[in-house]
């Protein structure tokens, strides 16, 4: 205990030795301009909708993959209808009109259905005598023209053989192959039959029952569209459709008839056998685009080897086929069309190519209606519109 004397004020208490006390400032962050945030904010958006694109490429890729599958494998369910709906497109026109005479609409489906299996009818009987013929002589008329072919192959025969004796000289093995030629069975042709005749007999009803209710369907589907514009644009989309393809192939039918009876003159004045059969052929295949002319001349070629004695006498139908098929194809029918339906010939091409591999002969005689339509469908919707434009010529 500290004492202090009386009368002596105490002493101050000596001051503690004062702590070093080091001020710490508060740490500064780097400075960052605005603009420096919104380039990352711009950067992280575009990488977000690069995701999203590579994504629906992927997805429009597997959607793609996924419909040509069903389209290939469940061609024998789809090809009727597709069949159906396109002659009750073909047929649409002759069935308004008939509507509009007064006559019920059952009556008018009816008589146009009576009407074309009639037509049908009878040029498969007038034709099938002389198709009949001809198939009975394929065989003698393949081994007529094999002489000839044999010389207009002889050049190439001579660089195989060519080939082979160096392929010897330099000790490669030549490896033929054998090609195995065999008629189906009448097995198969028995269990073929069934499923073709029910093909056959479901187009001509389901044809018959679009005719008949193909307005309520349409009138059924417009309720189901939300606004009025939808609506509107759906009938625009139907009624091109019915109007541009019915005119094309109605075009394309009269233009093939004319080219049919043309080719069947000039064959008939070049003495070729059963020149009607081949006008009617060439009527046929001139409706599939750039296979049918080419299938038609090689027929003709093949036929005039077999009957004419000279190369030159036996290139002639073939040539004047090919004269005749592109005043058709250049002149007439666009004179007819007009820039209606201006298509790529390259789409076309493509088109015959992906439904000819999808469905054999029909696919062919259904890829230009089809591009048709997809490309009325392309340049009615705005977001669509540049691949209507890449399909036309």
């Amino acid at each position: 205990m500290t004492t202090t004397s009386p009368g002596i004020p105490p002493a101050d208490p000596e001051p503690l030795p004062a702590a070093d006390i080091t001020a710490v400032e508060p740490a500064q962050a780097p400075y960052r301009s605005p603009h420096a945030g919104a380039a990352m904010r711009r950067a992280s958006h575009e990488a977000a909708l690069d995701l999203n694109a590579r994504i629906h490429r992927l997805l429009g890729i597997i959607v793609v993959g996924a419909l040509l599958y069903t389209l290939y494998f469940a061609s024998e369910l789809i090809l009727p209808i597709l069949l159906a709906a396109f002659f009750a497109l073909l047929l649409s026109p002759l069935m308004k009109h008939l509507v509009r005479r007064w006559l019920p609409r059952w009556i008018a489906a009816l008589l146009l259905m009576s009407l074309t299996l009639a037509t049908f009818a009878g040029i498969v009987n007038a034709l099938y005598p002389s198709a009949a013929e001809w198939a009975s002589r394929a065989p003698q008329v393949l081994r007529d023209a094999t002489p000839k072919i044999k010389a207009l192959t002889r050049p190439l025969l001579e660089a195989s053989r060519m080939s082979a004796s160096l392929g010897e000289i330099t000790g490669e093995e030549n490896k033929t192959t054998r090609y195995v030629m065999q008629a189906p069975s009448r097995l198969s042709l028995l269990a073929t039959t069934p499923r073709v005749l029910a093909a056959a007999l479901a187009v001509v009803l389901l044809t018959y029952f679009f005719l008949l209710y193909g307005e309520t369907l349409l009138r059924r589907f417009l309720l189901l569209r939300p606004t009025w514009s939808a609506k509107r644009l759906t009938v625009d989309i139907v009624r091109s459709i019915q109007y541009d393809v019915s005119r094309y192939f109605l075009t394309v039918c009269l233009t093939s008839i004319g080219l049919g009876a043309v080719t069947a003159g000039y064959l008939w004045m070049l003495g070729v056998e059963t020149p009607l059969l081949w006008g009617a052929l060439a009527a046929l295949l001139n409706l599939t685009p750039y296979v049918g002319p080419m299938v038609m001349a090689a027929l003709l070629m093949l036929i005039g080897l077999a009957q004419f004695p000279t190369l030159t006498a036996a290139a002639l139908p073939a040539i004047g086929y090919l004269g005749l098929h592109t005043v058709e194809s250049q002149i007439a029918t666009p004179l007819v069309l007009g820039r209606t339906i201006n298509l790529n010939p390259l789409a076309i091409i493509l088109s015959l190519m992906v439904w000819g591999w999808l469905w054999g002969i029909l696919g062919l005689l259904l890829a230009v209606p089809i591009l048709v339509s997809v490309k009325i469908v392309c340049s009615r919707i705005e977001s669509l519109q540049n691949w209507a434009v890449m399909l036309e010529k």
